[in-house]
């Protein structure tokens, strides 16, 4: 356990070990070098399809004695923060920790009245060691809100013990979809500020279909979890809209030679329009994108990438490879409001770096937090009026205003659709086609 007064931030290692663990750790498993075909199977047979449904969110357990006019602690409110900081997975764990620890540091010394601090503490990517780090926030620090949770499997994994414990809760990264979506998993106490797999992927089908005029695509994605979840989600959309699924194959995370897996594209030449990706934020999206273009298959059949891949913090590292790439996304830097522009300038002056969607969830996660302390005056106390204050939350953030979705506590988030463009100083950005407003995380696919 840390404070965040006394811990250096971890430096940035998007390494090839890394990402590929992360995904690992993300429910994946190995798969065999050789592309693999998915079944033809009928278009819900590939999804791990929690079912999408309107059925509210459990109202949480009434509150065993609330008195009628509690007096506010003048402690201070302990928050904990529960992300993936060392180990492999550690890049995504310290960019919500970068954005979380900023909206904090901008509330001052306090919040609603009263002082709080943050507890950090390091899941290690691990789920187990996620359970052990949570039972001490909560049983010895005795904290009064978690924000955090890296990886979907922690997020599974965590799930029973933050509903039989009643810890109000805000998902800043992990995108499990069943997390929100699935009635049998959804928690009171559970809120998400990120997104479920697929939400801000699947409205590009749309884009896809109706204006870049896509009639016949194919799905490529690393073999994980994610991975399959956003595939179903894009083809979902995709062949609502009118459009024809050909094909999808999945390589294993760590990938270092696409070679096989752009032939069996190359095949399709004549056959599909384009072709969408998602690889996850990740190094194998990174030579995917470089390889893709060496292999001459940029001109030869679109690609629709993933809004992960063309994230703003990987981009110069893709170079001319990926200019001219479509994706969606729920944040760049190239959002032109004053929020915006205020929060990328304090971003940039504290991190010497533009910031990501990682980034920005984090600091989302935090704005939402502060909000839900004002609103009840620092009583996080009164568990159910906090919990109703965090589930109306209305925040006007860098992004957009973002509230939850009442049935599910997930996000709606609006969807930027951008193409990836070069600048005249030689840098790469976001440039912003199209904005679709309140996509939740129910009715998106």
């Amino acid at each position: 356990m840390e404070r965040m007064q006394r811990r250096a931030f971890l430096r940035r290692t998007l390494g090839l070990l890394g990402v590929s663990a992360l995904m690992a750790a993300c429910g994946g498993q190995e798969a065999t070098p050789t592309p693999t075909q998915a079944p033809a199977a009928s278009p819900t047979a590939a999804a791990p399809a929690p079912t999408p449904t309107s059925a509210a969110t459990p109202t949480a357990a009434a509150a065993a004695s609330p008195t009628a006019a509690a007096t506010v602690s003048k402690e201070p409110m302990r928050i904990g923060v529960l992300l993936t900081l060392s180990g492999p997975a550690s890049p995504n764990g310290e960019a919500n920790r970068r954005g979380i620890e900023l909206a904090f540091e901008e509330a001052g010394q306090t919040i609603g009245g009263r002082p709080f601090e943050l507890i950090v503490e390091d899941s290690g990517g691990n789920p187990e060691q996620a359970l052990t780090k949570i039972r001490q926030l909560v049983e010895q620090q005795r904290i009064h809100l978690l924000l955090g949770i890296t990886l979907s499997n922690e997020a599974a994994a965590l799930r029973d013990y933050i509903h039989q414990n009643a810890v109000p809760t805000i998902v800043t990264n992990a995108a499990l979809q069943a997390l929100t979506r699935d009635p049998n998993m959804r928690s009171p106490y559970i809120f998400r500020v990120s997104y479920a797999n697929g939400q801000y992927d699947s409205p590009v089908a749309d884009y896809a279909y109706n204006t870049l005029g896509y009639k016949r695509m194919m799905g490529f994605a690393a073999d994980y979890a994610a991975g399959k979840e956003e595939l179903a989600a894009f083809k979902a959309r995709f062949t609502k809209a009118g459009g024809t699924w050909v094909d999808e194959i999945y390589s294993p995370m760590g990938t270092q030679d696409f070679g096989p897996y752009l032939q069996r594209i190359q095949q399709q030449a004549g056959n599909i329009d384009a072709v969408f990706q998602f690889h996850g934020l990740s190094s194998d999206a990174i030579r995917l994108v470089v390889q893709y273009e060496e292999f001459g298959l940029k001109d030869q059949i679109p690609l629709v990438a993933s809004g992960a891949t063309t994230d703003d913090s990987i981009l110069a590292e893709m170079g001319d490879a990926a200019v001219g790439l479509v994706s969606g996304t729920v944040y760049t830097a190239s959002i032109d409001t004053p929020e915006n522009k205020a929060f990328v300038q304090k971003f940039q002056q504290k991190y010497n770096r533009r910031p990501g969607q990682v980034d920005y969830l984090g600091y989302l996660g935090g704005l939402v937090a502060r909000a839900a302390i004002a609103a009840v005056k620092g009583n996080v106390e009164d568990k159910q009026a906090f919990l109703r204050a965090i589930k109306s939350v209305r925040v006007e953030a860098p992004a957009g205003l973002f509230t939850f979705y009442p049935e599910s506590q997930g996000p709606v988030h609006t969807v930027y659709i951008c193409r990836v463009a070069k600048a005249s100083d030689g840098s790469y950005y976001n440039e912003i086609l199209q904005t679709i407003s309140n996509v939740d995380d129910i009715t998106f696919m």
